[in-house]
């Protein structure tokens, strides 16, 4: 049996070794580090479909899921028989599909109030849109209400993370009080776009009766 290269060994010892640190990293919440140990990963196996997977992973978790697609699906022409890049590459593209979607509708809530507002909303739709809190009021034309609400709940969602100690250590009052925060602002948003729609179908009735 022929004996393996010492170099091929060390590479394959340090790529294992930066393997490692990233999922560590990535378990811990650390997409940073865990970003930069997979890149340094990939600068010894460049060709390596887990690291290449793993670092698609890190791409859509900081929200670029077009990149993430594009990764995916380079992954999948490499080996069409992977399932678990299969499954993520559909699943950015339903987002992206989903994405451009309510991009769609905002621009045309925006380019034709007139129309948006003499329409009746639909109360199921409201409470879907309102999976994004705010989108709830913008598709029930309320857009100054519905921007202050998803810029809200975001920024409390983005302090909430701020005050995230290590895992080992209990949730800090900040970080509780910004969770709760958040959450109360995400409930507040569907029940309100659901009241909003619910308004605007009555109004149309009562424009509408003789």
């Amino acid at each position: 049996m022929a004996l393996q290269d010492p170099d091929d060994l060390k590479t394959q010892a340090e790529f294992d070794r930066h393997m490692m640190a990233a999922r560590v990293y990535r378990n811990r919440g650390d997409y940073a580090k865990a970003g930069e140990e997979i890149q340094q990963a990939l600068r010894l196996r460049p060709a390596d479909l887990d690291a290449r997977e793993f670092a698609a992973d890190i791409i859509f978790a900081h929200g670029d899921i077009k990149k993430a697609a594009e990764h995916y699906k380079s992954i999948l022409e490499a080996d069409p028989s992977r399932g678990s890049a299969e499954e993520k590459y559909a699943k950015a593209i339903l987002q992206i599909a989903e994405a451009e979607r309510q991009k769609k509708l905002l621009r045309e809530m925006i380019e034709q109030p007139e129309k948006t507002k003499t329409q009746p909303r639909s109360a199921v739709l409201a409470a879907l849109v309102s999976i994004a809190p705010g989108f709830g009021q913008i598709y029930c034309a309320q857009y100054v209400k519905g921007m202050i609400t998803f810029a809200a709940w975001s920024l409390s969602w983005l302090l909430c993370l701020a005050f995230i100690g290590p895992p080992d250590q209990r949730l800090s009052v900040p970080t509780l009080f910004f969770g709760c925060l958040a959450t109360s602002i995400h409930l507040y948003a569907l029940v309100d776009a659901v009241s909003q729609a619910e308004r605007t179908r009555s109004s149309n009735r009562n424009l509408t009766e003789p």
